[in-house]
């Protein structure tokens, strides 16, 4: 997560896994790869306050377009192979944390199966301190997994035994004890923050396998949440 002062730029690298049967080529329409803007901020194919071409309200930070940060930049990409992608973000002018996803696509053909990745850019405050986190009042949409194969027995981060039947989420920041109430296909729970994670970036949770059942999810899913 970058933090700076308003108007500073940085460069963020990507790396996107070709798993299909098809190779990505540059420059042919329905066949090559880009990075687009996704959900839940700014949205899918929406411009972002991080970065743009200068068109629908984005900053110029020499995109490919104000919703596409980056086109892969070799000729070919091949099934199996690697693509690395590369764009400019630029921080706005007020202080705040703003985040900004990305999922890759086929342009013209089709998004990839792939939850995509986030990041979170901090402005700092003028006299250098870190803003205030944004109180969570309204629903946000996030990805989440889960967790416990493997690690049941053992203790968590906030010191509870990982069991199949502990209800809670891990949660990179959000303070252990933290209630959260997580909403998914018409189901809810409240739950509370028992560990840390998840380690995957683009996921914003982590549900015990409690969590899991109660809220029907599969092992990924899109669900929305509000503390």
């Amino acid at each position: 997560m970058p933090r700076g002062t308003g108007g500073a730029s940085a460069t963020a690298t990507v790396a996107f896994y070709n798993s299909g049967s098809r190779g990505w080529v540059a420059g042919r329409m329905g066949e090559a790869a880009y990075l687009g803007t996704s959900d839940p901020e700014p949205g899918q194919d929406r411009a972002s306050v991080l970065g743009g071409d200068g068109t629908n309200g984005s900053p110029a930070t020499a995109w490919t377009r104000f919703n596409r940060p980056a086109v892969q930049p070799e000729p070919y990409v091949g099934p199996n192979q690697i693509a690395w992608f590369q764009f400019a973000v630029r921080a706005p002018d007020a202080p705040g944390t703003y985040r900004i996803a990305l999922r890759p696509l086929i342009e013209g053909a089709q998004w990839l199966e792939d939850y995509g990745v986030f990041w979170y850019v901090t402005v700092l405050n003028p006299d250098g301190t870190a803003p205030a986190p944004p109180a969570a009042t309204s629903t946000t949409t996030v990805v989440a997994s889960y967790f416990g194969p493997g690690l049941y027995g053992n203790r968590t981060a906030c010191g509870q035994t990982l069991t199949t039947t502990l209800q809670g989420v891990a949660h990179r920041t959000l303070p252990c004890g933290s209630a959260v109430r997580l909403s998914y296909a018409g189901r809810s729970v409240t739950v509370p923050v028992v560990d840390r994670g998840p380690n995957v970036a683009g996921r914003e949770f982590d549900l015990t396998y409690a969590t899991k059942i109660a809220l029907g999810c599969p092992d990924i899913c899109v669900l929305s949440w509000t503390r």
